[in-house]
């Protein structure tokens, strides 16, 4: 299923998952539009993610990932997501009783819980460079996840005079996905949507310490599509252990294609170090350091 891991870029896509954590964990004085914090030199925040909880019916929106774009070349972007970080969210992560995707009906059942969260899923388009976020009422788009990216794009390409040509459908949007934990699991929604839709053009998804998604059938049907798609999994962590695979009941599936390692050695035994977004950055890149709680 497309080129094999690629360490370097991995790692490099990773940093916009930190970046996602970093800017969660910034005190900010509008938490849902924190300042951009450790993007990667040469790339700019273009959008903030927002999700939503479930939890005895609320429906509170939380900052949750980005949108970057090159600023060499304005039509390639980065989606990352972060994972979970409260115990309202893992309540959501495990309903894991199967269900149609929404979004692609045909496209076999995934968690119920992750359909959900994805369902929930916002877009914010960040201000113009010279705008303060706070002097700007937030602007949002309506539709599903891949409907209001492109609306997002739509008004971006607008923005800089640059409308699709008649007589061809739009540009070429050059388009990377990544994500960590729950983060992995709904940018692999995302391109399911996407495949079906058929807004950005995808080349890579890279995942980081993925749950199971969706049914056999939504993995065998993921794992037909032409991208590079790196899983990457550190093998005592127990999250891509989940939801779990029990035959007839709950038939869930990992899609393509895993890339493990072991973090025994440079992260102390325990889960929260095995899942820590800074141990799969460690395995990747020797010279990035695993958080000090964590250092054996």
């Amino acid at each position: 299923m497309g080129q094999p891991l690629d360490p370097k870029r991995a790692f490099f896509y990773g940093q916009f998952v930190q970046a996602a954590y970093k800017m969660f964990r910034n005190q900010n004085p509008d938490p849902l539009r924190p300042e951009p914090a450790g993007i990667p030199p040469g790339w700019e925040l273009g959008a903030w993610i927002h999700m939503s909880d479930f939890l005895l019916n609320r429906s509170t929106p939380e900052f949750y990932g980005i949108v970057a774009h090159s600023l060499a070349d304005t039509d390639s972007r980065v989606i990352a997501i972060r994972g979970t970080e409260g115990i309202v969210e893992w309540v959501d992560d495990a309903a894991a009783i199967p269900t149609p995707f929404r979004q692609v009906p045909g496209a076999g059942r995934v968690a119920g819980g992750f359909d959900r969260i994805y369902s929930s899923l916002k877009i914010v388009k960040r201000p113009l460079r010279g705008l303060k976020v706070a002097d700007t009422a937030p602007e949002t788009f309506e539709g599903s996840f891949a409907e209001q990216l492109e609306k997002e794009v739509l008004s971006r390409e607008a923005e800089r005079g640059l409308a699709a040509p008649e007589m061809r459908e739009r540009r070429q949007r050059p388009t990377v996905v990544t994500g960590h934990s729950l983060g992995g699991a709904l940018t692999t929604l995302f391109v399911m949507e996407n495949a079906s839709k058929k807004k950005f053009d995808i080349t890579t998804s890279c995942t980081f310490a993925s749950p199971r998604v969706g049914n056999k059938e939504f993995a065998r049907l993921f794992d037909q599509l032409a991208i590079d798609s790196w899983r990457i999994v550190n093998t005592p962590d127990l999250v891509p252990k989940l939801p779990p695979h029990i035959p007839v009941l709950l038939d869930y599936d990992h899609v393509d294609t895993e890339y493990s390692f072991s973090s025994a050695g440079f992260a102390k035994n325990n889960p929260v170090c095995w899942h820590a977004m800074e141990t799969y950055l460690h395995f990747l890149d020797a010279n990035s350091a695993v958080t000090p709680e964590c250092k054996p």
